[in-house]
This record gives C-alpha cells, structure tokens and sequence, in this order.
C-alpha cells in the first residue's frame, strides 16, 4: 500500500505508552519521518488532558506557524490554554 501525507501533521494519545507505540509504527513505516512529544493540553472534542506529538520528515524545518496550524488541525485547545506545548521541542536536532 502507498499513500502520501502532507508533514508536518499533529496527534494526541490519552496515555504515554500509545505515544511509544505510535511513535514507533510510523518509523517503521517510513523511517524518513520523524515523531516528536510536544507536549500536554487539552483536545476540543474531549475535554481531556493529552499528550501532543508532531510527525514531519527528518531533515524538515518546521516554522512556528506551521507547528501551531498542526496542531489547530488535530485539535489542540488553544482557546483555554490548559496544557503546555514547546516548539522548541521541534527546532532542536
């Protein structure tokens, strides 16, 4: 099977272990990608505090417009700011 994805693209687990396992399916899928923990916060839908990952491609710069539209797109809850996010996290190397 082949699809293609446009990165950078954000997700939430309820429980660090999913992270782990999610973190490791998507390199064995594509060992280009690269799976950063941003964080905690809430998701609109839920109400639930989660943790917030970032999928991009390895070498990929990722501006702070682009790290915020990601995760806006998978629903963090900016609006009540109940978690902490760190771009940081993603322009290390």
């Amino acid at each position: 099977m082949e699809t293609t994805i446009q990165v950078p693209k954000a997700f939430s687990v309820r429980d660090d272990h999913e992270f782990l396992a999610f973190k490791h399916l998507m390199v064995r899928l594509n060992p280009q990608l690269r799976v950063r923990q941003v964080g905690m916060g809430l998701h609109v839908k839920s109400g639930y505090t989660v943790f917030w990952g970032l999928v991009s491609l390895e070498n990929q710069r990722i501006s702070r417009r682009e790290f915020e539209e990601a995760l806006r797109q998978a629903g963090f809850d900016f609006q009540h700011q109940a978690g902490q996010v760190d771009y940081e996290t993603v322009v290390r190397v």
